[in-house]
């Protein structure tokens, strides 16, 4: 058998996935996805830079997983409703 070198299956998840978690101002539970780590990285430092810290989830899955607010950015709709600002 060949061995994969991509790595284990969480391992390529998590270059897949690109989605942040953070614990808003207002005490809800905050989850981003996003299309690609660049977007990620640059909302995941608009956070940092209001006090706030953020993660990354390998995946997460918004019928089974628990959020108090899930938004896919990927989805030009979710941008237009989703403001950060009112977030942080």
């Amino acid at each position: 058998m060949e061995e994969s070198s991509s790595g284990n299956s969480a391992e390529r998840a998590l270059k897949d996935k690109f989605v942040l978690q953070f614990l808003a101002a207002n005490g809800f539970q905050v989850v981003l996805e996003f299309g690609n780590a660049l977007e990620m990285e640059e909302c995941g430092k608009k956070i940092e830079g209001a006090g706030l810290a953020w993660s990354r989830l390998p995946e997460f899955n918004p019928k089974f997983d628990q959020a108090d607010l899930y938004m896919d950015m990927r989805s030009p709709v979710c941008r237009a409703q989703f403001d950060l600002e009112d977030w942080i």
